[in-house]
């Protein structure tokens, strides 16, 4: 999730619908038209989407990390999985939020779910380090 203004493109949009569109905090997570190829957006920031979309968060804030659960709604594992509720046949295929809701997952302990997003967001940055950095001939 990013500004409308960081995307690098005008996209226009009625501002007289914005009362319909749906608020996203911070943490929240969002299915998308594109979730059944790259799972489910995750926000760092407070805004809003279209109504299109679906916007979720965890119930209890203080036993689930967000984190954590961003990388697993990305990773290429639980996208594969996300087939089984998936629907349609055009080119954005839509999630069946209510399928999605009852698919078992399993997941660890608090104090491991904050470990484990922190490692992989250290990764993640070092990955993005090493690939700015100029490589010599």
């Amino acid at each position: 999730m990013v500004l409308r203004d960081e995307m690098g493109r005008n996209i226009s949009y009625d501002h007289s619908n914005e009362k319909n569109y749906k608020r996203v905090k911070p943490g929240s997570f969002v299915i998308h038209l594109r979730s059944f190829q790259g799972g489910f957006a995750h926000s760092p920031i407070e805004g809003i989407v279209s109504p299109a979309y679906t916007v979720f968060e965890a119930i209890d804030e203080t036993n689930q990390c967000d984190r954590f659960w961003k990388h697993l709604f990305m990773s290429k594992r639980f996208v594969q999985a996300l087939t089984i509720v998936t629907y349609g046949i055009r080119d954005g295929r839509s999630i069946n939020v209510d399928e999605f809701l009852e698919m078992p997952l399993s997941y660890p302990a608090y104090p491991e779910q904050v470990d484990i997003g922190q490692t992989i967001d250290r990764l993640d940055n070092l990955i993005t380090l090493h690939q700015r950095k100029p490589r010599c001939v």
